[in-house]
């Protein structure tokens, strides 16, 4: 694996950029504070493609980055896009989970020459109306006990902390059955400075408590122009959305299906071989016309 920084002026961000394999390429986006490198048990199971795991910025080793200026759905579009032609793209397959599933989506609406296929991973984020998030999300955002959580999230914690806190948004299963050198991908970057101030700032940006803020959700209208071949693969107990909730909204995507696999939030971390079926099927169907 290869690593290299991706460099953007508008905006003006740094993304680190993770390679693998060779062959079509297929770009990964990474959850909220979760690292691209977690996608790891996934791509061993994809074989016959170059991976390309993007690090967006204030997320693991990327710098920090505040999301502020303009409507964060036109920053991640701008992101990916930029991302796109760093690496000399018209147009690439992508898998996004959580946050990278709704940057994904957001993409296939406002730039969807960009997106020939997507694997949409778990709940996209506030994608949906049917959305609701943890109460350490909704503790996080809170004007009040906000700043306080950000605070603590540079403290020294144990690995047992960490693995309670991920369960609250994975799924118990997912996060002990972590290595350990998994969970610390997912724990330390958020002890580096500013990436924890990253993390509150998107937040508070994408919700408001435990809802989605309005602007951040999709619309019908918006669904139904998705021209792009999607697969949705959701985890039986995703605590953020189930795939009951989610149906009604992915049936109105003209090209999308729906893959209930095992698991929660991140069913590849729980059966990674499972979860590769439904990408790979997508990966080697008939390219985008």
């Amino acid at each position: 694996m290869t690593e290299h920084p991706i460099m953007l002026e508008d905006p003006p961000v740094r993304l680190r950029a993770l390679t693998t394999g060779s062959g079509t390429p297929v770009i990964h986006v990474n959850g909220l504070s979760v690292p691209a490198m977690g996608f790891a048990p996934l791509i061993a199971q994809l074989p016959g493609h170059r991976h390309v795991l993007l690090d967006l910025p204030g997320h693991s080793l990327a710098p920090p980055y505040r999301w502020q200026g303009r409507p964060v759905r036109d920053l991640a579009v701008r992101v990916l896009t930029g991302a796109l032609d760093a690496l000399g793209l018209q147009h690439a397959a992508f898998v996004g989970s959580s946050l990278g599933g709704l940057f994904t989506l957001w993409a296939a609406i406002d730039a969807p020459a960009r997106i020939s296929r997507a694997a949409i991973i778990g709940t996209p984020a506030t994608a949906l109306p049917t959305i609701r998030g943890t109460a350490s999300m909704a503790a996080l955002a809170s004007p009040v006990r906000g700043p306080l959580v950000q605070w603590s999230m540079r403290l020294p914690s144990p690995r047992a902390l960490a693995r309670a806190a991920l369960a609250e948004a994975i799924g118990t299963n997912a996060a002990h059955g972590m290595t350990n050198d998994l969970l610390d991908l997912h724990r330390l970057p958020l002890r580096l400075p500013g990436q924890a101030a990253s993390y509150r700032a998107l937040l508070r940006r994408l919700m408001h408590g435990r809802a989605a803020r309005r602007e951040n959700i999709l619309t019908d209208t918006e669904l139904a122009g998705i021209a792009a071949p999607l697969h949705f693969i959701w985890g039986e107990q995703d605590v953020f959305c189930s795939p009951r909730q989610g149906r009604p909204s992915v049936a109105k995507i003209p090209q999308a299906q729906l893959a209930v696999v095992p698991g929660g939030h991140n069913p590849w971390l729980e059966d990674a071989a499972g979860c590769a079926t439904p990408v790979r099927s997508l990966l080697t169907g008939a390219p985008k016309t």
